[in-house]
């Protein structure tokens, strides 16, 4: 009698739970599991263990459909637009992400909560993802959201600016999304996503957009090495410069230091030099030195969000830049690879 009490006690509890409850419970045991996963790394004494838990991360997938039951089984209930909102910031690589994406699209265009899911479009096919963008806008009553659709259209349109063929295309991008950007100034200066004020990263894309362009001038660069020595990029105007944008820290870079040390020896008795802007703290940056071999001159950043990486608005490690001898950007954003192709082609 009594176990049959306790169960029942069980099921009842279980059946008062929330949708969001619901779909927290799965996040947080996802999350768990990851999280015991990064313990055993930094744990484990050897680069073969470390190798071993790297390779054991758990994988989004299997909880993405637990959520995604969930989430479809009380799709009007507005408490499930946050299943919507992870499958679309956390699960973008599983086929759930498709489902979620529809009904984002439908039953959750109005939705209250789903400001981090609609900004995280901005990384989607514009033909996708334009026009719910779009809806978004229109249709739901909440400032956030809002916000947060202008801005991914915003960076939809800048992604179109920089990858555009003509100077035709490249004007039409420029010119919707710095409208998107300004409006997000003008309209919702006081919107935070994600503790982050969406006007801030509007700004910082107006910014690029006028002053980071292929062909504007680049802004001045002034700054210290590791050991406070002061040096200025306008110091080396009549050169190609390279502008390397990296940190030990940043796994993608390990690589392509090898490519540059091999790049600057190469360019030795021609007017190019290559300057770096590591974003270490300087303990840090004095090892990445050393242990990568780094044959040219860094700025000391300190952070991803030092001055320097601030100033250009930084998304992606590494960033290379190619400035002419006239102090005008010649490439942005690009691979030491096209960098040496350009620099033979000059």
């Amino acid at each position: 009698m009594l176990r049959h009490f306790l169960l029942c006690l069980l099921c009842s509890s279980v059946h008062a739970q929330t949708v969001s409850e619901q779909i927290r419970a799965v996040i947080d045991e996802y999350e768990t599991s990851v999280r015991a996963n990064t313990q055993k790394i930094i744990a484990a004494t050897t680069e073969e263990e470390k190798a071993k838990y790297r390779s054991s991360i758990p994988s989004a997938g299997p909880y993405a459909t637990r959520v995604l039951k969930i989430t479809e089984a009380h799709a009007t209930d507005p408490d499930s637009a946050l299943g919507v909102s992870w499958l679309i910031t956390q699960a973008a690589a599983f086929p759930e992400y498709q489902q979620a994406l529809k009904m984002l699209a439908t039953t959750h265009v109005a939705s209250a909560g789903i400001a981090p899911a609609v900004k995280a479009l901005e990384y989607q096919p514009f033909e996708t993802v334009g026009p719910i963008l779009r809806s978004i806008q229109e249709k739901n009553p909440n400032t956030e959201e809002k916000a947060a659709a202008l801005y991914a259209l915003g960076m939809q349109h800048f992604r179109r600016f920089d990858a555009a063929l003509t100077p035709e295309q490249a004007e039409a991008a420029k010119t919707q999304a710095m409208d998107c950007f300004q409006k997000i100034v003008s309209s919702f200066s006081n919107v935070t996503i994600q503790g982050f004020p969406i006007a801030d990263q509007a700004g910082r894309m107006l910014f690029e957009m006028s002053n980071l362009s292929v062909g504007s001038e680049v802004p001045e660069i002034e700054g210290q090495d590791v050991d406070g020595s002061a040096f200025k990029l306008s110091d080396h105007r009549g050169k190609h410069v390279v502008l390397m944008f990296w940190g030990g820290w940043c796994h993608a870079c390990h690589g392509v230091i090898p490519m540059v040390n091999q790049f600057v020896t190469d360019m030795k008795d021609k007017p190019v030099i290559v300057l770096g802007i590591n974003t270490d703290i300087p303990d840090e940056a004095r090892k990445a030195y050393q242990d990568y071999q780094v044959n040219f001159r860094n700025w000391s950043d300190g952070t991803t969000s030092g001055p320097i990486t601030t100033l250009f608005n930084l998304r992606n490690f590494p960033t290379f830049y190619l400035i002419g001898p006239d102090g005008k950007i010649v490439l942005k954003q690009t691979s030491i690879e096209a960098i040496r192709e350009k620099i033979q082609g000059l």
